[in-house]
């Protein structure tokens, strides 16, 4: 028994997959040593074959194997400049639990972290996992899906993009700065009150160790203002998951 397979459709399949590989490797979404390489390649080619069958997706006409190989490069590109989009919106996060591990004392101390396999502090590794649970959460694993879907539409496969858009880049590489410290901004505050109030304690008082009375007070106000701040960060996190998809409208013309 004899099993034809279209060429145009496997050079779909492959082509799309390679602009899904550098989409979901560069991203934290799989990129973790808790997913085995052998889940990761089959999920891409499951997304990959369903696309493309769902969607009739064909490639632009191409002749050689050359065309081939440069189709291959631009859709990696593609991927890679959708991945950046992703990439800064968690960055926002992990920028945000770095800025508070400075402030309320946890930088000083940092643990090992089995699924990246690197020294991270605290509330930066508790922060990255907050922004991957509340991706599923808001349901952005289904608007990346149309994404992708909408990806295809303006950047077809093979063509690559007409012109890349600097600004676009720019403008979302502030976003990690910009949503990064909006999103922890009550807590900074208070912890910058706590600063000013011990180096007043420590003008009047000198013969006091405010070091060491400063570590459990920066620590007790920054964790509770953080709990009581959790409800203020629910819309922050759905504005830099926007972000993301903002950034595809103008990177995709």
């Amino acid at each position: 028994m004899l099993v034809e397979v279209d060429p145009g459709w496997a050079l779909s399949v492959f082509l799309l997959s390679v602009r899904l590989a550098a989409l979901l490797a560069l991203t934290p979404l799989l990129n973790s040593a808790s997913v085995p390489a052998p889940a990761r390649v089959l999920l891409v080619l499951a997304l990959t074959v369903l696309m493309v069958s769902g969607f009739g997706v064909a490639p632009v006409p191409m002749q050689g194997l050359a065309q081939v190989v440069l189709a291959a490069v631009s859709e990696a590109l593609v991927g890679g400049l959708l991945a950046f989009g992703v990439f800064t919106a968690f960055a926002a996060f992990s920028m945000a639990g770095k800025l508070l591990d400075i402030q309320v004392g946890f930088g000083i101390g940092s643990v090992f972290d089995p699924v990246t396999r690197r020294q991270t502090p605290v509330l930066s590794t508790g922060f990255d996992m907050l922004a991957v649970t509340m991706f599923f959460a808001m349901d952005g694993h289904h608007a990346l899906m149309r994404g992708i879907a909408y990806s295809l539409e303006h950047a077809p496969l093979g063509a690559g993009l007409a012109a890349l858009s600097v600004a676009a880049l720019s403008k979302q590489f502030g976003v990690m700065f910009l949503f990064g410290v909006a999103l922890v901004a009550p807590v900074v505050f208070c912890l910058l009150l706590v600063e000013v109030g011990l180096a007043m304690l420590s003008r009047v008082m000198p013969q006091m160790h405010i070091f060491v009375l400063g570590i459990p007070i920066r620590i007790f106000l920054g964790l509770s203002m953080l709990v009581v701040t959790m409800g203020y960060m629910a819309p922050r996190m759905g504005k830099i998951f926007l972000s993301i998809f903002t950034y595809w409208e103008e990177v995709l013309g």
